[in-house]
């Protein structure tokens, strides 16, 4: 206790409650518990995404095509669409049920209970559906609208990613507006994206300036 304990039981516990409430305890096991979750789903998000990426262009190289996206364009997209929204799942408000869940082993880490293979999976399936996307592109239209296509197909799964990450349950039981933070990130990376696209008509492609 931390107001009522002698300095002899303070030196020898491993935690000491400051307002002499053992309902703090409860209320600083909720908040550690939501803050752990959010941990691991920002980096869910931001490993998962960047592997969708890396899968994107390197898959392409192999396969001998074009680059799929430009510097510049992968730039875009790691500093507006990637960093926001993971910024955002760190605000994700806590799980109902999160009190209910059983402890978790102190020595497990962060990428426990098969989250690296979510994550590999997750990746590689955004870089092939981009890959895809880019080739049907290229071969309908062009290289420059196909990098067009790549580029903003990138970035819309990665958005829409997002909102898949945010629970283990269905994205429409756990309330779509529940997070207003990701929701407000989400709206304006496409209106800034929207806003600060030019379309060429020489070279028919959009270009973020």
């Amino acid at each position: 206790m931390g107001l009522n304990g002698t300095d002899v039981a303070k030196n020898a516990s491993d935690m000491i409650l400051t307002d002499d409430n053992f309902v703090t305890i409860v209320e600083a096991v909720r908040q550690g518990r939501s803050i752990y979750d959010n941990i691991r789903k920002a980096v869910h998000f931001l490993i998962s995404t960047n592997i969708g990426e890396i899968v994107t262009i390197f898959l392409g190289l192999i396969l001998g095509m074009n680059s799929p996206l430009l510097a510049i364009q992968l730039l875009w997209i790691n500093l507006v669409t990637d960093s926001i929204p993971a910024i955002a799942l760190g605000l994700e408000p806590e799980d109902k049920d999160i009190m209910n869940r059983k402890p978790k082993d102190a020595k497990s880490g962060i990428f426990s209970d098969g989250l690296w293979n979510k994550i590999i999976v997750e990746g590689a399936m955004i870089g092939v559906l981009t890959l895809f996307i880019f080739s049907l592109g290229n071969k309908l239209y062009g290289i420059d609208i196909a990098r067009t296509m790549a580029f903003v197909s990138l970035g819309l799964i990665e958005l829409v990613h997002s909102f898949n990450i945010r629970s283990e349950e269905s994205i429409f039981k756990v309330g779509l507006f529940h997070n207003k933070y990701l929701v407000r990130s989400v709206c304006n990376r496409l209106n800034y994206a929207s806003r600060n696209s030019i379309y060429t008509s020489s070279k028919r492609s959009i270009q973020p300036c």
